[in-house]
């Protein structure tokens, strides 16, 4: 076979290419090449694979002009892959000659593509829509194309050109990737080899390295420059057959077609012509008597001819060649492909026994069999087991481990391996592992600490059944270093894989930074997904910080009016927003040129922010350089036209629908930090597309990517109508609609509910005069009337008078009040104190619980009941405890006496102290007693010390998580919502300083934990609490003055900013 074969032109010499096509095909040798345009090499060629399929040439066609028509080479950038990909297939495959062999011919789809790493991902995603596309009607196809040099090698690891490399390994004999390697030096073609001749192999090891079957490449240009050969034609020839002979180690790589036979290029068809007599002569030549050939009955290589089988392998002299696929063989043989684990060099501590793992290949003709083994041959590492082979296929990959053991001195030290068969025979490549022994680390602690998600970002999403990779950047941040018998393990969420255990291979020293990754696949149902993963010691023992995953499986798109697109999308975000001068881009002010771009589009027009903006700068669309006005869609074209712009009023909903209903989106203008007074800087614009029932969908530009969105849950305040949030709406129509749309309808998620617990009684410690807890949904405090210092003060009025104020001022603010019932509020009989008469005190307690029921039903749900507070936990100072059975009395007399005034008032259980399996217990018993039912509409909890994915101070290692107990409550009372009523860092001495910044991460994780995992079965958090009266708990100091790090993290809860 001759792996070596011409890129062809228009303007070659046909008889020169008929010539040296028919010479290969009557020797029974497979040709390859690659013809662009030259409809008459094409069927030149196309001739002998229909006349004589089975001798296996291979040929590719690429269109690059049809008469005046180009736009062949490059997609769509502007465009998504899956759009440009349609428009590119549908191109090309109307430009193809009539009688074009689809099942013979390969399509070469794009010629040097952008080889940028921002575009790698784009490009990979493009080419696998292109491919789907092409398969389903019935084509062979190659992506890729990327000239000499290119692509960057990290394309190749993007998560879109995963899934290319993973579609051809379901369609082998339909996709594959097509690659351009030049030495750029015509007197050395080896120069800068591996980056420029041999540039594939990084694909390859890409492959390997995320376990992916290496596709079939082929070298559709290969040269030393694309305008010179080297100067004699003995020095091409000799270039020629060491590359060919460097490409035969490959059996992935199908051939190469030496650039170019034809016309352009400052005359290299000239030069290369010469070479057609001798690459012929090379390519049917005999090869050299020394070497023992034998029919290739017994492997294929892609590309080659196939004899038909025999009895035995037929041996004959070179002398007398026959028409069969003929090269050397090496019976027996095995190669090197790739290290799985230990890296050359990787430093291991002094004594740790450490795993080393190869990927090798039967690249010989004979299959290993029993007996053969993997010999230890030497080293300076000290001895080392040989081990058995397994049954390997010629031509099969394999992985290969064996134990080893690091010398205990400092040094650099190696150990030699080689294959072995049945006698002992050595065969093919040495293959070694190599080591830097350094001395351990004395004791010392091991922790990790999360710096920040290399691939698959939160909420990704993730096509059903997709397999993906996912890579985080951790800090070993302790003082012992990872390395082998460490691990990183599932521990909760949805594992996405079966290998719920990854192995560390490498050493990772303290202070130094390393990534984890896990393979996984997407699950097949639509949702929002999470997976938590932490590290664990050589004893199992877990350290660090959590690291997550959270992807999501989308729903099947639903309609909409127009195509979501981001303002932040890489294809446009850097370009400049508006005229010449301007400081703005689009990514940062670009929102309302987005809507714009997304209406028009609805509205008939193909463009998108990029080409939008041109065109407003071309015709007017921007004031004071890159200000957007309204009008501008009919500044651009003339059949949109302007309705209008409409301030927010009531019914201002009215005229929203009606656009809606004859298929015209609607831009608003939104406060993008809606929980906090509005500015100017806070102007945002998003596109109205669906009504959604008592909501708006939306397309957000601020959402990378570009996705769909509920109005109210990401800029509504709560107590505002859907109105109050418009801050004022652009209208526009097309005179080209002829036909209404529907507007689709749907159902928007809930969001978390925030609150703050407040003391009334306490300096500094209920702000219900200012702004500070506005855009909280909850504040908490005790209903106190038998605990006030006052005996004169223990009556509902004076109880009501300090309340009243209160639960307005908040309701003003649009926060709801929780209000404490316990033995704060009455004292009563008190049968905690020995007398045991629960029964009175609960009709006690139901009578001051109806009062202030019948009070505050004016707020509905605006004014929540807690029963009792931390009432289960003994030996409490600032509780009584409650046997169940006892709470069980109470809550039979004030739950019905609260349903009675306010029927509308969420009734809380408690506020649990105890962990999850006290609490279900105590529960599980309060529920006996009630017969079954609780009565009440969610269990408050205080799950101090429990912690999301960041554990504070040491809580890491003595306590567990927020999932894990949801997890218990979940199991023991699957539809019972949670109430997390306290949660916070609270302590009986003052937290220092020193301590702020953890404490206001922890919070931050907690609240965003759950809002992004668990808001549906906890739906509000309530912190504990805003001053250091409160056990130092505070936001606050005592004195009202805000702490560092944590009022921050309070902020970014308030303002739904996490």
């Amino acid at each position: 076979m001759s792996k070596i074969g011409f890129h062809i032109n228009p303007g070659s010499s046909s008889k020169a290419v008929g010539s040296w096509l028919q010479t290969l095909h009557q020797a029974g040798v497979p040709f390859f090449v690659q013809i662009t345009d030259d409809e008459a090499a094409l069927a030149q060629a196309q001739a002998f694979v229909t006349a004589e399929p089975q001798v296996g040439h291979t040929i590719i066609f690429r269109r690059d002009q049809l008469g005046r028509q180009g736009g062949f080479a490059e997609p769509d950038y502007d465009l998504t892959p899956e759009a440009a990909a349609a428009a590119h297939w549908q191109k090309h495959r109307a430009a193809l000659p009539a009688d074009f062999d689809k099942e013979n011919i390969w399509l070469e789809l794009v010629d040097r593509p952008r080889g940028e790493r921002p575009f790698a991902d784009w490009l990979g995603h493009f080419s696998v829509h292109l491919a789907q596309l092409a398969l389903a009607d019935g084509y062979k196809t190659l992506a890729g194309g990327f000239g000499a040099g290119a692509p960057d090698p990290a394309t190749w690891g993007s998560d879109g050109w995963l899934r290319y490399f993973e579609l051809c390994q379901q369609h082998p004999d339909q996709l594959g990737v097509a690659l351009q390697e030049f030495s750029l030096k015509t007197r050395d073609i080896w120069f800068m080899r591996g980056d420029h001749i041999g540039r594939f192999t990084k694909l390859l090891q890409t492959c390997d390295d995320h376990r992916i079957k290496r596709p079939l490449l082929y070298i559709t240009q290969l040269g030393w420059t694309h305008n010179r050969l080297p100067s004699s034609s003995e020095q091409a020839m000799a270039d020629v057959e060491a590359v060919a002979d460097f490409y035969d180690q490959y059996p992935e790589i199908v051939g190469a077609a030496l650039w170019m036979l034809g016309r352009g290029s400052g005359g290299i068809g000239r030069q290369l012509g010469k070479l057609v007599e001798p690459l012929t002569e090379w390519a049917t030549r005999p090869r050299p008597a020394a070497d023992v050939f034998e029919a290739e009955d017994a492997v294929a290589v892609p590309g080659e001819r196939r004899a038909a089988p025999e009895a035995a392998p037929t041996r004959f002299p070179m002398e007398e060649p026959e028409r069969r696929a003929l090269r050397v063989l090496r019976p027996l043989n095995g190669r090197f492909i790739s290290d799985v684990t230990i890296d050359d060099d990787t430093p291991i501590p002094f004594g740790q026994t450490f795993t080393k793992t190869w990927r090798v290949e039967n690249n010989g003709t004979q299959p290993w069999g029993n007996g053969f083994t993997l010999h230890f041959v030497g080293g300076t590492g000290g001895a080392a087991q040989s081990i058995p082979l397994p049954p390997t296929q010629p031509g099969q990959q394999v992985e290969l481990s064996v134990n080893l053991t690091a010398p205990n001195r400092s040094g650099t030290f190696y150990w030699d391996f080689r294959f072995a068969n049945a006698s002992g025979t050595f065969f093919g490549d040495i293959i070694y592992a190599r080591i830097v022994a350094v001395k351990p680390a004395t004791g010392g602690t091991p922790d990790a600490k999360f710096i920040r998600d290399v691939t698959i970002p939160d909420d990704t999403p993730i096509e059903p059944g997709t397999t993906f990779t996912k890579t985080w950047r951790v800090l070993n941040n302790g003082s012992v270093a990872w390395g082998p018998g460490f691990s990183l393990r599932f521990v909760g969420g949805t594992a996405m894989t079966n290998e719920t255990r990854v192995e560390l291979t490498a050493v990772v020293p303290p202070n130094s930074e390393t990534d984890l990754s896990v393979t996984l696949q997407a699950p097949p149902t639509p949702g929002s997904y999470y997976g938590d993963w932490r590290l664990h010691d050589p004893s199992g023992n877990s350290f660090g910080h959590l690291v997550f995953l959270r992807i999501t499986v989308p729903t099947p798109t639903m309609p909409s009016l127009a195509p979501a697109m981001s303002q932040r999308d890489p294809l446009w975000a850097d370009k400049r927003l508006g005229h010449a001068g301007s400081t703005k881009t689009i990514g940062e002010w670009g929102c309302l040129l987005t809507c714009l771009a997304m209406t028009a589009t609805a509205l008939g027009r193909t463009t998108d922010p990029r080409r939008l903006n041109d065109a407003m700068v071309s015709n007017g669309g921007f004031l004071d350089l890159y200000l957007t006005k309204w009008k501008a869609l009919t500044d651009v074209y003339s059949d949109i036209i302007y309705d209008g712009l409409m301030t927010s009023q009531p019914d201002i909903i009215g005229y929203i629908d009606a656009s809606l209903s004859a298929g015209n989106p609607v831009s608003i203008h939104v406060d993008f930090t809606s929980a906090t007074p509005y500015t100017d800087n806070d102007q945002h614009w998003v596109l109205i597309v669906a009504k959604d029932g008592d909501d708006y969908r939306i397309n957000d530009p601020w959402l990378l990517p570009g996705q769909q969105a509920s109005l109210q849950q990401r800029y509504g305040i709560a107590g505002q109508s859907l109105w109050q949030v418009i801050r004022s709406a652009i209208f526009y129509h097309s005179t080209r609609r002829t036909t209404p749309v529907t507007n689709p309808t749907g159902d928007a998620p809930a969001r978390l509910q925030t609150g703050m617990n407040v003391n009334p009684d306490a300096p500094n410690s209920n702000p219900m005069s200012n702004d500070d807890l506005k855009g909280l949904d909850w504040v908490r405090f005790v209903g106190k009337i038998d605990a006030r210092p006052n005996p004169a003060d223990r009556n509902i009025a004076t109880a009501f008078a300090q309340y009243d104020p209160i639960i307005r001022a908040y309701q003003q603010q649009g926060t709801k009040s929780l209000i404490i019932l316990n033995q704060e509020t009455i004292w009563g009989i008190a049968p905690w104190t020995g007398n045991g008469n629960w029964a009175g005190y609960a009709d006690q307690l139901a009578d001051a619980a109806r009062q202030m029921a019948r009070r505050y039903s004016q707020y509905g749900a605006g004014v929540a009941y807690q029963i009792w507070n931390e009432g289960d936990k003994r030996n409490n100072p600032a509780s009584v405890f409650v046997e169940p059975e006892n709470y069980a009395r109470i809550l039979q007399k004030v739950v019905p006496a609260i349903r009675a005034e306010s029927p509308q008032s969420p009734i809380i259980f408690n506020g649990m102290a105890t962990g999850p399996e006290e609490t279900v217990a105590y529960l599980q018993r309060t529920q006996a007693a009630l017969g079954g039912n609780l009565l009440v509409d969610a269990v408050g909890i205080h799950p101090y010390t429990r912690w999301a994915t960041k554990a504070p101070f040491d809580w890491g290692s003595k306590y567990g998580t927020l999932a894990d107990a949801f997890a218990i409550y979940k199991q023991a009372f699957p539809n019972l919502p949670l109430w997390i009523t306290e949660i916070g860092v609270a302590d009986d001495n003052e937290i220092g300083p020193q301590w702020y910044r953890e404490i206001g991460d922890y919070m931050a994780d907690v609240y965003r934990h759950v809002q992004e995992r668990h808001r549906a079965q906890v739906p509000v958090v309530i912190w504990f609490g805003w001053s250091d009266w409160m056990r130092n708990a505070g936001v606050v100091r005592r004195d009202g003055s805000r702490k560092d790090h944590i009022y921050p993290a309070f902020r970014l809860v308030r303002n739904r900013e996490l």
